[in-house]
C-alpha cells in the first residue's frame, strides 16, 4: 500500500470519527437542552364534585372521565347533555328521568340515614336504581327467616315462617317488576352487621341501573351502540348521535438550538365517535382540531389548528368501527417557562358539537 493510499484511509477514518463525535455532541446537547415539566392535576371544584357524587350510580366510566378532563367552564354544558341523553320523552318539557332520579334520591336520603347520608347506603343505592320494592320482610335479631335458592325465587307466604335464625337485624326486599331480567322475582338480603342501622347488601347479584336508563344507554360503554343502525342500514336498530369523545396525550418536551421550547400534542379519535354526512355515496367527516396554550406568568396565548376531512365507503367505515380503529393526529405548540394551560379541542362540524379537554403543565 502506497503512502498516499494510507493517507486517504487515515483521512477517511478521521472524518468518520469526527462525524461520530459531532453526532454524539449534538445528542448530548439536545439532551441537556430538553427541559423537564410537571403535570398539574386540579381538584374538582365543590359543585362539580357534588354533581359526580349525586350521579355516581348512573354515570358511566367514560362520562366521568370526560367530565374530569374538561375545563371547569365547560361542565355546565356537559350536565345539560348528561340529562338530555337520558330523557325518555324528549318532546316534553320535563325530563322524567332526572325528576324520578332526584325524587328517589331524596326519599333514600331521608329513609336510610345511618351515620352517612341515606342515599350513600346500600339500601339507598338499590332504592334509587330499582325503586320501591314489591315487598319488604324485616327480621330483628333472633327471629327466623327463610332463604330460597336462586332457582326458587318466588313470592310465598312461607317467607315469614320457619327457617334459619338471624344473627343480625335483616331486611329482605322482594322485586317482581323485572321477571325477564332476573328470571323471576328478585330477592335482596340486607344485614345490619354493626347494629347501627347501616344495612349491607349480602345477595350476590349485580344490580345495574337498567331501570333508570334507556336500553341503549344501560351498558357501561356507551360507544358500543354508536351509529350501529346507520352503518348496517338496518332500520330496526337504534340510530342515535355518536357520543363525541377522544383521547389526548402529550409527547416529550423539545428544545431547539435557538432555545425555543415546544410540545407535541396528540389526538386519538375513534371512528365510532364521529358524526358522518353523506356525499357522493360516501360517508364523510369534517373535523377541526385545535390546541390553545395560555401561559399564566407571561399572559401569552398561542393557538394551533388543523382541519381534517375524508370520505369513506360504507364497507370501510363499518370495518373501522368494528375493529375499534381511530384517527391519530398531532399538533405542536410552543411553550414558555412557568405554568402553561393547554386546551385540546375537537369540533365536529357535522354534528356542530365541540369537546374541550384540559392539561396543565409547569416547565421548570
Amino acid at each position: 500500500m502506497t503512502c498516499s493510499e494510507q493517507n486517504l484511509i487515515g483521512n477517511e477514518k478521521g472524518r468518520k470519527s469526527s462525524r461520530f463525535i459531532f453526532l454524539a455532541f449534538i445528542l448530548i446537547l439536545y439532551s441537556s437542552c430538553a427541559s423537564s415539566y410537571k403535570i398539574i392535576k386540579l381538584p374538582l371544584d365543590q359543585n362539580s364534585q357534588k354533581f359526580l357524587d349525586f350521579i355516581r350510580y348512573i354515570v358511566t366510566p367514560q362520562e366521568e372521565k370526560i367530565f374530569r378532563e374538561m375545563p371547569p367552564e365547560d361542565r355546565h354544558e356537559f350536565i345539560t347533555d348528561f340529562w338530555k341523553r337520558r330523557d325518555p320523552i324528549p318532546e316534553t318539557e320535563e325530563n322524567e328521568f332526572r325528576s324520578q332520579y332526584y325524587a328517589r334520591l331524596a326519599v333514600a336520603d331521608k329513609a336510610f340515614r345511618a351515620g352517612i347520608p341515606g342515599w350513600m347506603t346500600d339500601r339507598g343505592r338499590i332504592y334509587i336504581l330499582l325503586g320501591p320494592p314489591t315487598d319488604v320482610i324485616k327480621k330483628s335479631m333472633g327471629e327466623a327467616t327463610r332463604e330460597f335458592s336462586r332457582d326458587r325465587r318466588e313470592l310465598s307466604s312461607d317467607l315469614l315462617q320457619d327457617g334459619t335464625i338471624t344473627e343480625r337485624p335483616t331486611e329482605i326486599w322482594v322485586y317482581n317488576h323485572y321477571p325477564d331480567y332476573f328470571a323471576g322475582p328478585l330477592r335482596l338480603v340486607f344485614v345490619d352487621y354493626e347494629s347501627n342501622g347501616d344495612y349491607k347488601l349480602t345477595t350476590d347479584v349485580e344490580v345495574k341501573p337498567f331501570s333508570m336508563m334507556t336500553y341503549i344507554q344501560s351498558d357501561p360503554n356507551l360507544l358500543k351502540y354508536q351509529w350501529i343502525g346507520e352503518i348496517v342500514k338496518d332500520e330496526s336498530l337504534p340510530q342515535i348521535l355518536p357520543f363525541l369523545d377522544y383521547s389526548k396525550s402529550i409527547g416529550k418536551l423539545e428544545k431547539s438550538r435557538e432555545g425555543n421550547t415546544s410540545l407535541p400534542c396528540f389526538f386519538d379519535i375513534p371512528f365510532r365517535s364521529i358524526t358522518y354526512g353523506e356525499t357522493d355515496n360516501q360517508l364523510t367527516y369534517d373535523l377541526e382540531l385545535s390546541v390553545e396554550v395560555r401561559n399564566v406568568e407571561f399572559k401569552g396565548t398561542y393557538t394551533e389548528k388543523k382541519e381534517i376531512r375524508e370520505g369513506l365507503s360504507l364497507e370501510r367505515l363499518a370495518s373501522s368501527i368494528k375493529e375499534g380503529s381511530s384517527l391519530t393526529e398531532s399538533l405542536t405548540v410552543p411553550l414558555e417557562k412557568g405554568t402553561n394551560t393547554i386546551y385540546f379541542s375537537l369540533f365536529d362540524k357535522t354534528q356542530q358539537k365541540r369537546l374541550r379537554k384540559l392539561e396543565i403543565i409547569k416547565i421548570k
